[in-house]
């Protein structure tokens, strides 16, 4: 009988124990972008960030590598902690034979807050530079090699450096 009791007080004192224990889950304050495409050939995949009286640059810079793959894949590019962007520029490759690209989210998020891309709804907030265009038989973009060289990106327009500053406020 001393046994079941001394038992049960066991059993209770750990679920009152474990009850009190709490999951603290750190909310992130860094900025990351979310990139989802079809990238076929691998690559890389380069993020840069404008900031507050300064330039494009490599410094300002995240790069991720992108795996062959005939899937859409997600691709999560974090800034460091502190990077506030006034603007963003998404550079789609080094590798020249990669000729076609197919882009269907390219989102912005804060903490709590997004800048929804999804459903191509980015383009509102990107736009291409000369190394990419639009290919309707492909249906995608097709990243071109102009002068040998080869420089895909899009660019971040006043659009969406409205919509930078008003998820950090």
């Amino acid at each position: 009988m001393k046994i079941k009791f001394i038992i049960s007080i066991l059993i209770c004192g750990l679920l009152m124990s474990s009850c009190k224990e709490e999951k603290i889950i750190k909310e992130k304050k860094n900025f990351s972008v979310i990139i989802e495409g079809i990238f076929e050939k691998n690559d890389k995949i380069q993020v840069f960030y404008l900031i507050a009286g300064d330039v494009w640059k490599d410094d300002n810079s995240v790069s991720m590598p992108v795996y062959a793959s005939k899937e859409m894949q997600k691709i999560v590019v974090e800034f460091p902690e502190k990077v506030v962007p006034e603007n963003i520029r998404v550079d789609l490759g080094f590798n020249p034979t990669q000729s076609n690209v197919t882009i269907k989210n390219i989102s912005v998020k804060y903490k709590a807050k997004i800048i929804n891309g999804d459903f191509e709804k980015y383009t509102k907030y990107f736009y291409p530079n000369e190394f990419v265009t639009w290919d309707p038989n492909y249906f995608g973009y097709k990243l071109n090699v102009i002068n040998d060289k080869y420089d895909p990106f899009l660019m971040g327009n006043d659009e969406l450096a409205i919509q930078l500053v008003k998820i950090t406020e």
